[in-house]
């Protein structure tokens, strides 16, 4: 546990300072989370790395959002070079093609939604805001778990989850992003944002809960280990991922 705190203190000074800013340190961070979180994806394949579907990821993200008038046909013509190359390797089965492009999709909508999140004057409250839901649920629900959890959330794909914890996490993610939004939006905005608290810790968990799922599915523990007590950086922003895509999408839709 020691080492988990140090590990996100750590995470915490280098990383808010660059969201806060915005701009240039926010393109950095993001294409930091990208390039490795692409890396482990693809070193999770029976622990064969394949550098033709890490290059495939990668360039595809950038592509979505460089090109985002094109977005459609560039995924067309990723659905179709994945097929063309599974067709051409033999080592590239329809399990990975599928596996790389529901990964590429999740990574380069959230990159999507982190650039349209500051095309708006108020991107850096709004990314504290949904960290705030996300992983204010996340510590909420791993301590309320470890103090008072006695029923299993879904053991078949995270055994050491509670319904405890899942609810505890909820309430705390919902009251503190809430509370931050009653003091940083304008108030003419708060029907958004009470609907947005209640249910960004759910997808947070949602988000969490799937890339468990994709572990198991692998049979690997963590996704990687740079981060010493957390994993890789997938498993830290597992949870983020989802938040950011629902909340810009919600954004979108209703204001």
């Amino acid at each position: 546990m020691k080492v988990r705190v140090i590990s996100a203190l750590i995470l915490a000074i280098v990383c808010i300072p660059a969201l806060i800013l915005g701009g240039l340190f926010t393109d950095i961070l993001v294409a930091a989370v990208v390039l490795i979180g692409c890396y482990e994806f693809c070193s999770i394949r029976e622990k064969r790395f394949n550098v033709l579907l890490y290059i495939s990821m990668v360039i595809f993200i950038f592509f979505l959002n460089v090109f985002t008038d094109s977005q459609v046909g560039l995924t067309i013509f990723f659905i179709i070079y994945l097929f063309f190359i599974a067709i051409l390797f033999e080592d590239i089965s329809l399990d990975d093609i599928a596996a790389v492009f529901l990964m590429s999709m999740i990574l380069g909508i959230a990159v999507f939604s982190v650039l349209r999140m500051y095309d708006r004057d108020n991107g850096a409250m709004m990314m504290i805001y949904v960290l705030l839901a996300s992983f204010g649920c996340d510590i909420a629900a791993l301590f309320v778990g470890m103090l008072f959890g006695k029923h299993k959330l879904n053991e078949r794909v995270s055994p050491k989850k509670t319904v405890e914890g899942a609810i505890g996490g909820w309430i705390f993610g919902a009251l503190l992003s809430f509370v931050f939004a009653l003091f940083f939006f304008p108030k003419d905005h708060m029907l958004y944002f009470f609907v947005n608290s209640l249910t960004l810790p759910i997808v947070s968990q949602i988000g969490d809960l799937s890339f468990s799922l994709i572990k198991r599915n692998y049979g690997v523990k963590d996704f990687g280990s740079i981060i010493p007590g957390h994993g890789g950086i997938l498993d830290r922003v597992d949870s983020l991922l989802f938040c950011l895509i629902y909340c810009v999408s919600m954004w979108e839709m209703f204001l």
